[in-house]
């Protein structure tokens, strides 16, 4: 796909509601030139309105999450899934907890909040509601303790309408467990609901007293010990369980980091959702604090925030006039009473009942859909570049990439390239020689080179990969890795941007480099439609030299590391994918092949290749080729990952399987092997893969447990016979 040069960077920050709504209406009208970056600890973000729903078992888990993962792929933006920890807005950059740091032009924060835990036993004994993903795998702990009978009490500490929903749908999927479950609701006040129609409030009440649900008022809890709870009436009470629900705080970092904040730590914001210290950071949702018309912390104002939100973040961009954002004074409330039957307030009516239920439930269903049923978008790439994005200083340059220089004209300028190197690897690295030293001793060299386009959009992520990748190669050979010289080309776009990427891509590599023991000697940059790298591997043999040609009848094959990268980045591309099976694919190719490598060396095998770009067998017909061997594969006891097998079942390929596969059409292998989705995935080129090794016959017996965790047995060679298949299966 053809892309516009990027000139400035917009990240958000969380995956709130207000940031979904944002994403999904900027990937349908995208503006050319800007790079959105989201940043997320979650995968998979909840969607509040139907968390009762969710505990009391009236959905899944599926239909009350937006996958944040699929719909940045979708979007076609850049998805990090990180904790931000901390924010200069000075240098324009975001700290988080586990990749460098990240810089920006713009930025919005929608991080929600969690209870307030300011009591003391809090942090320690009670399980708050949020984050809700937390929470939700507590919820699992809980439910098998009823149905294990261990559970006697449950207590919710809060008093408002998260509290009483949460109880309620407690209470309604565990009478179905254990009937005998002791429910407590603690509240400071001297009722709940407060600001309640009386008819809603009347009707939880009676809710309450169905499911038996005993109320605790003005009981303003002091300290919390292991299973009690210390009120400050001197009343102590004993619950197995203790979830907290009360008044919401904001996470500790944006106040640390000097952003003007409330007295609870929420971010200040002006009516256009701008920091009131700083308009190029926004905040929207539960995090921001509207100092002009302060709201209770509500679901509803984050999802009317998002199109002013959407507009304004491009209006800044573009110097163009912001809009202001006016919470409205009341709105629909609809509280879920466990069952199925609701009841709600607006105005001055309530009301209540089983289609009030319906009512809600058609509302957040209709919420949901719109990130789970993405509607194809057109390609962005021919879009015109707003000129007003473009600094200054580079307006007068050649801004068409098809028009730019080539040869040495298309190389990165040697100031970027100098203030890159040495903000990633630290300063005095840039050192402009023609040539490197690769040793200064007598020792046998071997060279391998590897080159591939970025498989991820995040830069960091893929200089990891990139060098995992590479360096397979020589532990498979059972070769040290000793240096590496990169050729790197990076999309067109302002130097700053440029500049950014290039940082970003060199502190992955670095990183990764320096996890391996490995030297990174020098390069070339060049300008190219899209993010690659070639890479050339330098390695010294100081062990016995693994070969593809060494295999020998009798030996077992084995195999490191699950099938199924290709399929899985195939569907990624696609927005065919759920972010789980999609960082499980990036997770296993950030695992380098070095303790792999020092398993088999100490087994004191000798035949060894990696899985990469040819598949499993194509891999596997090199070494039996080399040998004059052939190999039984037991279909069965081939790992792999999670999903793969669905995806293939649903017709989705990699681009290089079709060739994979040419090179097998003539082996007529049974129908009930080739009719089942992890006989494709023998042809599923690997990115980053594992090694396949054969292990003698007199080794194979003495290999212990441990060695038995890093590799699974796929099958044995045996020997080659004219009239058979070189690799046979069963």
């Amino acid at each position: 796909m053809k892309s516009a040069p990027v000139f400035k960077d917009l990240v958000l920050v969380g995956g709130g509601h207000s940031h979904a709504l944002v994403l999904r209406k900027w990937a349908m009208m995208p503006l050319a030139g800007v790079r959105i970056t989201l940043i997320s600890p979650q995968i998979m973000t909840p969607y509040s309105g139907m968390l009762p729903g969710l505990i009391a078992g009236h959905y899944s888990f599926e239909q009350t999450h937006i996958d944040l993962d699929k719909l940045a792929l979708w979007a076609n933006i850049r998805f990090i899934p990180d904790k931000v920890i901390g924010i200069d807005s000075n240098n324009k950059t975001l700290q988080l907890s586990k990749q460098p740091d990240i810089e920006y032009d713009v930025v919005s924060i929608d991080i929600g909040s969690t209870p307030s835990k300011n009591v003391a036993g809090a942090e320690r004994f009670t399980t708050p509601i949020k984050p809700i993903d937390q929470f939700y795998q507590r919820w699992s702990d809980i439910q098998n303790k009823a149905r294990q009978h261990q559970l006697k009490s449950i207590a919710v500490v809060g008093g408002g309408a998260g509290s009483v929903e949460v109880i309620l749908s407690i209470a309604y999927k565990l009478r179905q467990l254990a009937p005998d479950i002791k429910y407590h609701l603690l509240t400071a006040a001297d009722t709940i609901l407060p600001g309640y129609h009386r008819i809603v409030r009347h009707r939880v009440l009676r809710q309450m007293e169905t499911y038996k649900i005993h109320l605790h008022y003005q009981a303003r809890v002091n300290q919390v010990h292991q299973g009690q709870i210390e009120c400050q009436n001197n009343q102590r009470l004993q619950c197995d369980e203790i979830i907290w629900c009360t008044q919401a705080s904001a996470p500790s970092w944006p106040r640390d980091s000097g952003l003007d904040c409330n007295e609870s730590g929420f971010i200040k914001v002006k009516s256009t959702l701008q920091t009131v210290t700083d308009r190029h950071i926004f905040a929207a949702g539960d995090i921001a604090h509207m100092i002009d018309n302060p709201r209770p912390k509500a679901g509803v104002y984050a999802v009317r925030q998002a199109p002013v939100l959407f507009h304004n973040l491009r209006a800044l961009l573009l110097g163009e006039t912001l809009k202001p954002y006016t919470p409205q004074d009341d709105f629909l409330s609809l509280l879920a009473l466990g069952e199925k039957t609701a009841a709600g307030s607006k105005y001055f009516l309530g009301f209540y009942g089983d289609w009030v239920w319906k009512w809600k439930d058609a509302i957040d269903r209709k919420f949901m859909q719109q990130f789970h049923q993405l509607p194809e978008i057109a390609a962005s790439g021919d879009m015109p570049l707003d000129s007003r994005l473009i600094d200054d200083s580079e307006q007068n340059e050649q801004h068409n990439p098809e028009k730019r220089c080539h040869g040495c004209g298309g190389k990165i300028g040697s100031s970027l390239l100098q203030q890159a190197l040495e903000e990633a690897l630290g300063s005095g690295c840039y050192q402009p020689e023609d040539a490197v030293q690769i040793t200064a001793d007598k020792q046998i060299i071997y060279q391998s080179v590897d080159a591939i386009k970025a498989p991820v959009q995040d830069p960091w992520l893929f200089g990891r990969i990139m060098v995992n990748h590479a360096l397979s190669d020589l532990y498979a050979s059972n070769i040290r890795p000793d240096s590496v010289q990169l050729l790197i080309s990076l999309p067109y776009a302002g130097r700053t941007i440029q500049q950014r990427e290039l940082k970003y891509l060199l502190q992955g590599i670095s990183y990764q480099l320096n996890q391996l023991k490995c030297r990174l000697l020098g390069g070339h940059t060049s300008e190219a439609a899209e993010l690659s790298a070639g890479i050339v591997v330098n390695g010294i043999a100081k062990r016995t030299v693994f070969r593809k040609n060494s295999l020998n009848p009798g030996d077992k094959l084995v195999l490191s590391k699950p099938l199924g990268i290709g399929v899985i980045l195939a569907a990624a591309m696609q927005a065919k994918c759920s972010g789980q099976v999609h960082w499980q694919a990036i997770e296993l190719m950030l695992q380098a092949n070095d303790t792999a490598n020092e398993y088999l060396n100490q087994a004191g095998i000798t035949a060894c290749t990696d899985v990469t770009g040819f598949g499993l067998l194509g891999h596997l017909l090199e070494m039996c080729q080399a040998s004059h061997c052939s190999a039984l594969l037991h279909l069965d006891a081939i790992p792999v990952l999670p999903g793969a097998e669905e995806l293939v079942t649903a017709g989705i390929k990699s681009s290089l399987y079709s060739q994979n596969r040419a090179l097998f059409e003539l082996i007529q292998w049974p129908e009930t092997i080739r009719n089942t989705p992890r006989f494709e995935l023998l042809f599923d080129p690997q990115t980053s893969g594992g090694l396949l090794a054969a292990i003698p016959a007199t080794i194979y017996p003495k290999l212990d447990d441990e060695f038995h965790m890093h590799f699974q047995t796929i099958g044995e060679i045996t020997a080659a016979e004219l009239s058979s298949p070189e690799i046979q299966m069963r």
